[in-house]
């Protein structure tokens, strides 16, 4: 009967940790959706739905604490709910680095806008990270999240090659610096949010092995 009882809180728990990736990886959608457009008014969608997203890691945070109060699991169940916590907080992170976006995006100047379409595949790789993994968390699969964890490899050359593209535009142009650093800020958050998706591939890799590693 405890068996039960604690197989179906953790269902409980896992449930709320996907809607949170779901959620996440929507509000990375958007912010690059309204860097490509300069639409304001789905800037602001993004910094309010964020709301939603904290309170989904805050619920998930509380049912975890709760669960290893009153049942006291074993060490295979503990696991899994120490990495639960651990990837709600991973994905509030990424959402706020989202949010980072939409606000950036409120303040570029629109008459020196020139998108920049690696970017855009940038924000590409970001989101096929972060559902990908939310599926290996989902079927518990360690050997695809420790996959989906090298891809951040091609996230930080991405940033190497943007991060020279805008100085070289900076210098060459300099009445585009101001547009160019906003996008510098831009490519920035992106970089964290691989970084916090190759977490999240770790605590997948924890939940099903209790290995502990490290694939920075």
């Amino acid at each position: 009967m405890l068996a039960q009882f604690l197989a179906k809180e953790e269902s409980i728990i896992r449930k709320n940790v996907l809607k949170m990736g779901h959620e996440t990886s929507k509000a990375i959608e958007k912010a690059i959706s309204c860097y490509k457009t300069l639409n304001i008014p789905l800037a602001d969608e993004i910094i309010i739905n964020d709301a939603v997203i904290n309170e989904l890691e805050n619920r998930v945070e509380s049912e975890c604490i709760k669960v290893i109060a009153r049942q006291q699991p074993v060490a295979h169940d503990l696991r899994e709910l120490l990495a639960d916590m651990n990837i709600a907080k991973e994905l509030e992170r990424i959402a706020d680095y989202a949010v980072s976006i939409a606000k950036i995006v409120r303040k570029l100047p629109p008459d020196k806008r020139e998108i920049e379409p690696d970017i855009i595949e940038m924000a590409k790789k970001c989101i096929l990270m972060l559902n990908e993994v939310m599926i290996n968390y989902a079927e518990k699969d360690a050997q695809k999240a420790s996959s989906v964890a090298r891809l951040d490899d091609e996230i930080d050359d991405m940033e190497d090659m943007l991060n020279h593209k805008m100085f070289k535009i900076i210098e060459e142009v300099p009445e585009k610096a101001i547009f160019c650093t906003y996008q510098l800020w831009i490519i920035h958050q992106l970089e964290r949010m691989g970084d916090r998706v190759t977490n999240i591939a770790e605590s997948v890799v924890f939940i099903t092995t209790g290995k502990v590693v490290n694939f920075d």
